[in-house]
């Protein structure tokens, strides 16, 4: 109630083109939500893996299905930049919001949900500095649409380099051998049955692609993948977030 009656008074400025929204907690207006880019989930049935544009460049994900926002592009990039990098918690506030528009729009399409989800781990220093681990907050998005459990399932064994400052051959290189299961679940594994796992932008796919390594490993069922964007292969070169 409160938050309706301070919309009709301060209604809030949207985020593209600085009109007022039309809903109390939007961070776009309508149109603008409308306008966005983004990959069709019926058309690619819920699984991204199945289209040659996206699975060019990409290592072998070990995963079952692959499911995403949109090509890393505009306005995708920037929000996603401002939020990683510059702490603009209004950008990551809105891109917890489109994230949690393609889960319902996931479910009420009929496509299999997981049994539990995990994210990518971030090294303690990163997290101290930053204050939050983004691919946790998203799959906090998805276990609560859902209703299924998160699971931290996943260690990092060493913190390794900033993969934002090395290039395609040196991330290969880098995300070899960054992740352990957690002790908590390792006998338990094979019963979770399939897991959700979680990052923010897929880039070269190298850290996913040992991070998914590491679950079937330990017995893991076939895993889903959820990002926010996929960097195109003509633009996996040099450093990108």
């Amino acid at each position: 109630m409160l938050q309706t009656i301070l919309h009709q008074l301060m209604p809030n400025r949207c985020l593209w083109c600085d009109l007022p929204v039309h809903q109390a907690g939007q961070q776009v207006c309508s149109c603008c939500q409308q306008a966005l880019p983004g990959f069709d989930i019926v058309f690619y049935q819920g699984n991204l893996l199945w289209l040659p544009a996206v699975q060019q460049g990409l290592p072998k994900l070990h995963a079952e299905r692959l499911v995403s926002l949109s090509w890393y592009q505009p306005p995708y990039d920037y929000a996603i930049s401002q939020w990683k990098l510059q702490q603009q918690l209004a950008a990551g506030h809105w891109l917890l919001q489109q994230f949690r528009l393609l889960a319902q729009q996931y479910q009420a399409a009929g496509f299999p949900l997981p049994d539990c989800i995990c994210y990518i781990p971030m090294p303690p220093w990163r997290y101290l500095k930053r204050g939050f681990n983004q691919a946790r907050l998203l799959a906090e998005v998805l276990a609560k649409t859902w209703q299924i459990p998160m699971l931290p399932l996943l260690q990092r064994q060493r913190s390794g380099q900033h993969q934002r400052l090395l290039k395609r051959s040196q991330r290969q290189h880098n995300s070899r051998q960054l992740f352990q299961l957690n002790a908590v679940f390792r006998m338990q594994l094979k019963q979770l049955g399939q897991i959700a796992l979680v990052d923010d932008v897929i880039t070269t796919g190298s850290t996913l692609q040992q991070a998914c390594r590491c679950l079937q490993q330990g017995g893991a069922k076939p895993v889903q993948l959820w990002t926010l964007a996929i960097t195109a292969k003509d633009r996996r070169q040099g450093s990108l977030p």
